[in-house]
């Protein structure tokens, strides 16, 4: 299995900023306990806090699809339209570099 990387893009309604970051912020820890997540980060803008972004590493599309069939992912995913301005854009990347240790990337 292939690993895939996922990077999603949120704008809430002004005045849901709060909300849906906390609502984001509360998926970081069960999604990292998946034995398919490599990494889980949350995002805000700094100069227009509406939009958020989560980056995503997962094991597998499998894995990717699993997170994403969770209880508190589907529970997120209902209150979406109640928070954002439209439908998030998701994205598929496939990682080109590595990690090292210390954390720095190569090519």
């Amino acid at each position: 299995m292939n690993p895939v990387s996922k990077i999603a893009f949120f704008e809430s309604v002004a005045g849901k900023e709060g909300e849906l970051g906390d609502c984001l912020l509360a998926l970081v820890e069960p999604s990292r306990r998946e034995s398919g997540s490599r990494r889980y980060e949350i995002l805000q803008n700094a100069d227009d806090p509406r939009q958020w972004v989560v980056v995503e590493d997962w094991a597998s599309s499998d894995a990717f699809d699993f997170h994403m069939d969770t209880p508190y992912v589907r529970a997120f995913m209902d209150r979406v339209p109640l928070l954002c301005g439209g439908t998030p854009e998701i994205r598929t990347f496939i990682k080109r570099s590595s990690t090292d240790v210390r954390g720095k990337e190569h090519a």
